[in-house]
């Protein structure tokens, strides 16, 4: 799987040993988490043994992408590596985003690869060459864009996968469907097979990043949902998960959209009727004074994310102006 644009290689792949590491590399240093351990011990360890490599695993969540861990990591990596070494990324998008950030800037950088376990990370964390560390209770505020040596969609991993994990995971192919139509729509509103899915999911997150590597322009759109999104994930101390935030954000987006006649109905309709299949309606509730901690800000506006016609469009929008519309028209409203 590959695109005119995209400098590394996608591959699905079903077990350890399908994982091909072309390159003369010194050393190798498998980075993974507590629970990707706990639940693909196999797996992990396969890739382990087959190249000799260092073991660093920290703790799973949203809180391990933090300075402190990231310290220790790169404090275990430069004791052990060489600036001809490889970082093996073995997990979700956490892991992917802290261990692509740590080679990115020991050795003044040095090659990782990707190899994503959960459904975030195949559709999303794992491809488009975003790392990245929370800092200063604000998401992803430090970090760099730095291409993997290659991606790994571990497809079996999925299998072990918890419920809620899938689920999350799944809001991403939504905005995918959403934001691109390229009838991942249909596939997922027909249930069509997670292999099918997952193939043409990842066929849009490359065309984005091929159009825009830097998020200059093209790729904002992927941030659709993302920017209510994850004032929500942080406001509730990530008890929620990123991709039910996302799924939260994506209706107030709709809904906004919807009051600035923006979205039309017939795209407002659609799109609530595939997020309603995996994300149901809910009063939404959440307290939002400002949305200031989000990178897409410039001075006081921000660039908001809207559907129209079935496909993202952005506006540059005052930020005062969109928190005083959700309060007016969106909290406490049932979506």
């Amino acid at each position: 799987m590959n695109r005119d644009g995209l400098n590394y290689e996608i591959k699905l792949i079903h077990k350890a040993s399908e994982i091909d590491l072309e390159g003369k590399f010194t050393k190798y240093l498998v980075l993974t988490d507590r629970n990707v351990y706990r639940e693909q011990k196999d797996f992990v360890e396969e890739i382990v043994k087959k190249y000799d490599a260092y073991l660093y695993v920290i703790d799973a969540g949203e809180e391990a992408k933090s300075l402190g861990v990231l310290e220790n990591l790169l404090e275990y990596a430069a004791d052990k590596l060489d600036r001809h070494s490889l970082i093996i990324n073995v997990g979700g998008g956490v892991v992917s985003d802290i261990g692509g950030f740590a080679a990115s800037i020991l050795f003044r950088g040095i090659k990782h690869v990707n190899v994503a376990t959960s459904l975030l990370a195949m559709t999303d964390a794992a491809i488009g060459s975003k790392t990245g560390i929370d800092f200063c209770d604000k998401k992803n505020i430090l970090g760099t864009f730095y291409d993997p040596y290659k991606v790994f969609i571990a497809i079996d991993a999925l299998k072990t996968l918890p419920k809620d994990e899938y689920i999350s995971g799944f809001a991403e192919i939504i905005k995918h469907a959403l934001i691109y139509d390229n009838g991942l729509y249909d596939l997922i509103k027909n249930d069509a097979a997670i292999e099918e899915v997952l193939e043409k999911s990842i066929e849009t997150k490359i065309h984005f990043v091929c159009e825009d590597k830097n998020e200059k322009g093209a790729r904002m759109a992927l941030n659709f949902g993302h920017t209510f999104g994850h004032v929500i994930e942080a406001a509730s101390h990530y008890t929620f998960s990123h991709g039910y935030s996302v799924a939260i954000g994506m209706k107030i987006a709709l809904e906004l959209g919807k009051v600035l006649n923006i979205t039309d109905e017939e795209t407002y309709t659609r799109s609530f009727e595939l997020i309603h299949k995996y994300y149901p309606l809910e009063e939404i509730n959440y307290e939002i004074k400002s949305l200031k901690s989000d990178k897409k800000m410039m001075g006081d506006e921000i660039n908001f994310v809207f559907l129209k016609n079935r496909t993202a469009i952005i506006k540059t929008m005052d930020e005062r102006k969109v928190v005083e519309l959700y309060n007016e028209h969106i909290k406490n409203k049932k979506l």
